[in-house]
C-alpha cells in the first residue's frame, strides 16, 4: 500500500494497487473511529482532475454524514 496524503487527526489516503484508493477519515466526537471507503470511479476522476483539495472535501463530507457511502466501506 502506497500512503498519498495524510493529515493528523484528519485522514489517510492511500493506494492500494494500481486504481485502487482508500480513504480512511477520523470520524466521531467523544469517540473517535476511522470510516474508510474505497473511492469510485466518478471520485477517482475528480481526485485525478482536481487533486488532494478534492480529497480533503470529500473526507469532510464523509466525517460530517457516513450514510452515503456506507456501500463503499473497505
Amino acid at each position: 500500500m502506497k500512503e498519498i496524503a495524510k493529515e493528523a487527526w484528519n485522514y489517510t489516503f492511500s493506494e492500494q494497487q494500481p486504481g485502487d484508493y482508500i480513504l480512511s477519515v477520523v470520524c466521531g466526537g467523544v469517540g473517535l473511529y476511522d470510516f474508510a471507503i474505497r473511492l469510485t470511479a466518478t471520485q477517482i476522476a475528480d481526485y485525478e482532475r482536481e487533486g488532494i483539495p478534492y480529497i480533503t472535501r470529500l473526507a469532510e463530507q464523509i466525517r460530517h454524514d457516513q450514510t452515503p457511502f456506507h456501500r463503499q466501506r473497505a
